[in-house]
């Protein structure tokens, strides 16, 4: 769909227009739906009814099976006017950016052959949805996604800090899902189907021509890294590479991978690589859960940031361990800025300013801890004034080498029976 077309039905129907264009990119004849939308717009604005009857993108060309493909797409971020297709895949399930199933191509530009796209097209029409600079990724896994009865694996695109579109649009995240099936619908550059051919290594094979131009390819987890010692109940004897966490309220799964530790597979996906990691430690560690943090630094700064993992299962915390001493990442669960504050009991507390409602002269306001950690102050402060009372007693509790008032009154009445019978001593 033009530009021209777009102004058409954004001037006529400001309200409507989504609706509309939606409705041209799924119609079986988008011409003839575009042709009555110019139509209504003429009788809404009569400047427009003599507005360019706009074509929907033509399919592309069917050629011979090893020769690659040409298509019809000029809103491409990169200005790839006609691109080369290396990859095509229909009916792939996308999770980011877009939720809905989707034409998946990977393509080069025809005179550059370094300049090269993933792009996502509307299966029907052909209409690009998005496209991904290739040379913008900064990393690419094909990670398992747990918890399926039937095999499946995600492709997740990451993009450098701060890419952008031509527009200045930040680029997002690329995820997508195939099953591990044979490869129907599927036409690559070069490729011929065999028997052990699956959409998971056709497509993976195909994003590794892609990225070896910039240097990467893509990275899957291994038992080597990482393998969970939790059984899989609906796949017995199958290996899992995920571990069950949780990033706030929110649930995902943490790979831990030749290059870093990855969290998905809804948003916000994380990837720490080794280089962006100060430590890993652990806190809350009960019986049968524990928590992760993974402490980072921004590059070139001195800032760092904590993200903390919840609730993973003790039966991963041997293999995780292992992963953390592996790579040196700096196991800080006791590091200085985790143990236990000492406090000077015995020095007098400086009082707080009621005047201005701030901190007395000297005293800094602690705003930043978190409530877990004032908690635990209060608790010491409480612990340490009991202490205080207790040395000033001398060492004793409370009634400690006192008489009370029954043992007065017993010792009182025993004196006087012993004065009475010595009186009546004498008279006898």
């Amino acid at each position: 769909m033009s530009a021209d077309f777009d102004l058409l039905l954004k001037t006529a129907f400001p309200h409507e227009y989504p609706r509309l264009v939606a409705a041209v990119q799924e119609h079986p004849n988008p011409t003839i739906l575009a042709q009555l939308f110019v139509e209504l717009a003429g009788h809404v604005n009569p400047t427009n009814r003599n507005a360019p009857i706009v074509t929907a993108a033509s399919k592309k060309r069917k050629l011979d099976h090893d020769a690659p493909a040409e298509v019809e797409c000029t809103n491409s971020t990169q200005g790839i006017s006609h691109p080369v297709v290396a990859f095509d895949c229909t009916d792939v399930s996308f999770q980011i950016p877009i939720r809905k199933k989707l034409k998946l191509q990977l393509v080069a530009d025809e005179g550059d052959q370094s300049r090269q796209e993933i792009r996502l097209l509307h299966p029907q029409s052909n209409h690009l949805e998005y496209a991904f600079p290739a040379g913008q990724a900064d990393e690419v896994f094909c990670l398992p996604v747990p918890e399926k009865q039937q095999r499946q694996w995600s492709f997740c695109v990451f993009p450098k800090s701060g890419a952008t579109t031509v527009d200045g649009t930040n680029l997002e995240h690329i995820v997508f899902t195939l099953n591990e099936t044979a490869p129907v619908g599927v036409t690559a550059e070069g490729f011929t189907a065999t028997e052990d051919d699956t959409y998971i290594n056709v497509t993976e094979n195909a994003m590794n021509k892609m990225l070896a131009t910039y240097g990467k390819r893509v990275v899957r987890p291994t038992d080597v890294e990482f393998a969970s010692s939790i059984p899989q109940a609906h796949r017995k004897g199958e290996k899992a590479y995920h571990v069950k966490a949780h990033r706030g309220s929110k649930e995902g799964y943490l790979f831990f991978v030749t290059n870093g530790v990855v969290f998905g597979f809804k948003k916000p996906l994380v990837f720490f690589p080794f280089a962006s990691i100060e430590s890993i430690s652990y806190t809350s560690v009960l019986q049968r859960t524990f928590n992760l943090v993974i402490t980072t630094r921004e590059k070139d700064g001195d800032e760092l940031n904590e993200v903390e993992f919840s609730m993973l299962d003790q039966a991963d915390f041997a293999g995780i361990d292992k992963y953390v001493e592996r790579h040196g990442l700096n196991d800080a669960s006791m590091a200085a800025n985790r143990r236990a504050k000492a406090y000077n009991v015995n020095k007098e507390k400086p009082k707080k300013d009621v005047t201005n409602g701030g901190a007395a002269p000297g005293e800094v306001e602690d705003d930043e801890r978190t409530e877990l950690e004032k908690a635990e102050q209060q608790l010491q402060d409480e612990e340490d004034e009991e202490e205080e009372d207790y040395e000033a007693s001398g060492g004793e509790s409370d009634g400690e080498g006192e008489d009370t008032d029954e043992e007065e009154e017993y010792e009182e009445g025993g004196d006087d029976e012993v004065e009475e019978a010595e009186v009546d001593g004498d008279e006898e």
